[in-house]
């Protein structure tokens, strides 16, 4: 059922998002619940997504839903990337990290990606979104039928990226909560914030080059306290700031480790313990340990596999 219009006066109630990454915080252990991300995805609606979900709503057509998603989508999720793209037959609508693929695997993130985009066209549509295609990074799951049953539709696992394909047609579908002049006012207060959020800066953007300067530095140097400290901030405003834009600092290091690894240990007399150094890792250990949980092999396999390839 299409939710309610909130008043559109009195106190901004989409001021702040609930980021999709704050659903896989809190859900339970994926070891006692391997379908976290499926289950927490299927209950999504557009009204989670706050001002940018009632501007889709408040769209005449589901296009002019994706078009305002495309513009105000960085109120919510700035680190994200969607992407439509148009054939003959079908459209592709994939969503996939703004440096590329995550820094780890999981495949509950993919769930969650995938399962929301269909639970909120389904929000928005009424009810229904014929769906021709399930795409998803994730090797094929154990438990199979719950996957069928939400989506309803070809499943393929082990896609290069997240993502759903579906009619061109279903493109110009008229949507139920279509309200233009509700949908000016929205558009306009959509703007101005993220104009102001823009003027500020991306939170995200500054730790990630303060991230990248700390590089060979000290260890203490990739710290939420130094990167605060360098930005003129405290740990608790950074971490909060993060928050609201739907990443953790933990994962950008992540990020950021990950892909200087990968191109380091591709050049010639690549030494893992100075790699591991250079890193900010205490140790070798400590190195392989992460690298191994970003990639799912050791250091040196991944070298192995890169240059034979």
């Amino acid at each position: 059922m299409v939710g309610k219009h909130p008043p559109a006066s009195g106190v901004d109630p989409f001021s702040r998002g609930a980021p999709l990454e704050r659903l896989l915080e809190s859900g339970v252990d994926t070891e006692r619940d391997p379908t976290r991300g499926l289950r927490l995805g299927r209950g999504q609606h557009y009204t989670r997504l706050r001002l940018p979900g009632h501007l889709m709503a408040a769209s005449a057509t589901l296009e002019q839903a994706l078009d305002a998603w495309f513009d105000y989508k960085d109120l919510l999720v700035p680190h994200l990337d969607f992407r439509l793209t148009r054939g003959e037959h079908h459209c592709a609508l994939t969503v996939e990290d703004g440096d590329g693929p995550p820094a780890d695997d999981d495949p509950a993130r993919d769930d969650l990606l995938v399962t929301t985009l269909v639970a909120v066209g389904r929000s928005l549509l009424g009810g229904k979104l014929p769906v021709h295609r399930a795409m998803l990074r994730r090797p094929v799951p154990g438990g199979l039928s719950d996957y069928e049953r939400f989506f309803d539709c070809p499943l393929r696992f082990g896609a290069a990226r997240n993502g759903i394909e579906f009619s061109p047609a279903l493109l110009g579908q008229p949507l139920p909560g279509a309200r233009p002049a509700y949908r000016r006012r929205l558009e306009y207060r959509a703007a101005r914030l993220l104009a102001l959020r823009r003027r500020e800066g991306g939170i995200v953007a500054r730790v990630r080059d303060r991230l990248r300067a700390g590089l060979g530095l000290s260890q203490g140097a990739l710290t939420v306290e130094r990167v605060a400290a360098d930005l003129g901030m405290t740990p608790r405003t950074l971490q909060r700031r993060l928050r609201e834009e739907g990443v953790q600092f933990a994962r950008l290091r992540d990020q950021v480790r990950m892909r200087c690894a990968c191109q380091r240990l591709l050049e010639s007399g690549c030494d893992m313990q100075a790699l591991a150094v250079y890193l900010g890792f205490s140790d070798t250990a400590n190195f392989y340990h992460a690298f191994k949980r970003w990639k799912g092999c050791a250091p040196g396999e991944y070298r192995r596999r890169a240059l034979s390839g």
